[in-house]
């Protein structure tokens, strides 16, 4: 059986002001068309569809278009299931009727598993919900974290287990390796675009609860990585969404699955933006251009002059400037030192500072003249 696993898509996101839409459907448009040639069994997107639970008319439109050439390109089932930034409600809309499309859209958590059951598999659909949530589906138990909310929900599910047929789990949310967030390896990879779904570690879930599925299909890391077994995945996001995700390698994964065998291809999604972080000096990177998205971080000892707009000429897709090299004082360091520099120096060398400060360069000798004589003048009209 040959399953497609993606996730968070994030359709409509914007970082630092720049909407992504346009390069996300560029990106996913041709991913439809490699998924298609590779033909699977089912595809899978585990949630965050959307950015936001109210997308814009743009947006919306955009996944229509999506959907409907997904649906066209691909026999197979497709499978998605909300996420915490999608509203639940908009995801689960039409769903009865979609389903009769082959598309499968689960936004609600339910008492009674939501299950597709397929020749080979019996699919399991657990969209994102908190702790809350899942109380209120299950008002007969004491549900106080997601983690008892899991246990509780897999209980159920296992009335209904089927041995002799591959069981597929689809999850938003956190899956740790083992109690705590922590692998073989150390912690798993976090980035700063994915919003917290609860308070302190509540929302952990063990991956010892997913052990008996064949495969997990996970969505809500933005990093491709394993969850304490090669059957436990994320596959992360399509494309980098913050500057902590600069160094990800953005893909999505074909799993072809046996009962008792696993063999999982990472595949390279190919968007027309790569995001960045560049280092270097403020002369070496203006000789370097690109449109790619881009945070600079300055080695420069001196801050910049108008930095950001000159930068831009040569990245007209900068997010964000930093300088690596000036580490900012406290604001009562900086009381204290400006407070004894009025105390011991002129207006007339003070200005030759800010100058200094502001430029990189200091005055020269007709400037420092020319000041001195403004500064003169005002000193006398006092």
């Amino acid at each position: 059986m040959k399953i497609i696993h993606t996730a968070d898509w994030h359709l409509g996101k914007v970082v630092n002001n720049f909407p992504l839409l346009a390069d996300q459907m560029q990106t996913l448009n041709q991913w439809l068309e490699e998924v298609a040639l590779l033909a699977p069994d089912l595809v899978i997107m585990a949630g965050d569809l959307y950015d936001r639970s109210l997308p814009n008319r743009e947006t919306v439109a955009a996944v229509n278009d999506l959907l409907t050439a997904m649906v066209s390109r691909l026999t197979c089932p497709i499978c998605i299931i909300a996420g915490n930034h999608d509203g639940a409600e908009r995801i689960n809309y039409a769903s009865s009727l979609l389903s009769q499309q082959n598309l499968y859209m689960v936004g609600l958590p339910n008492s009674e598993p939501s299950k597709l059951t397929l020749d080979q598999a019996d699919v399991y659909f657990i969209p994102f919900a908190n702790h809350l949530q899942w109380a209120q589906a299950y008002p007969d138990q004491s549900i106080h974290s997601i983690e008892e909310a899991i246990a509780t929900h897999m209980a159920v599910i296992k009335q209904d287990w089927n041995p002799k047929k591959m069981n597929i789990a689809i999850y938003h949310g956190y899956v740790t390796p083992e109690n705590q967030a922590r692998d073989d390896q150390g912690q798993l990879i976090y980035s700063d675009s994915e919003r917290p779904t609860e308070i302190g570690t509540s929302e952990y879930v063990p991956h010892h609860l997913f052990a008996d599925f064949d495969y997990v299909a996970l969505g809500h890391l933005h990093a491709a990585q394993k969850a304490g077994s090669e059957r436990i995945r994320y596959s992360g996001s399509p494309l980098k969404y913050s500057k902590s995700e600069a160094n990800h390698h953005k893909q999505y994964l074909e799993v072809d699955l046996e009962a008792e065998n696993i063999l999982v291809t990472s595949h390279d999604f190919h968007p027309p933006h790569d995001l960045r972080v560049l280092r270097g000096s403020f002369a070496d990177l203006m000789l370097n251009p690109s449109e790619d998205y881009v945070f600079v971080e300055l080695t420069d000892q001196q801050v910049v002059h108008d930095g950001m707009n000159r930068l831009r000429r040569v990245y007209p897709n900068i997010m964000g400037l930093d300088y690596f090299n000036i580490h900012p004082q406290s604001p009562s360091t900086n009381l204290e030192k400006n407070i004894k520099k009025l105390d011991q120096l002129s207006a007339d060398e003070l200005f030759q500072e800010f100058y200094q400060e502001v430029t990189g360069q200091p005055l020269n000798a007709a400037q420092r003249e020319i000041s001195s004589e403004i500064w003169r003048d005002i000193e006398g009209g006092n």
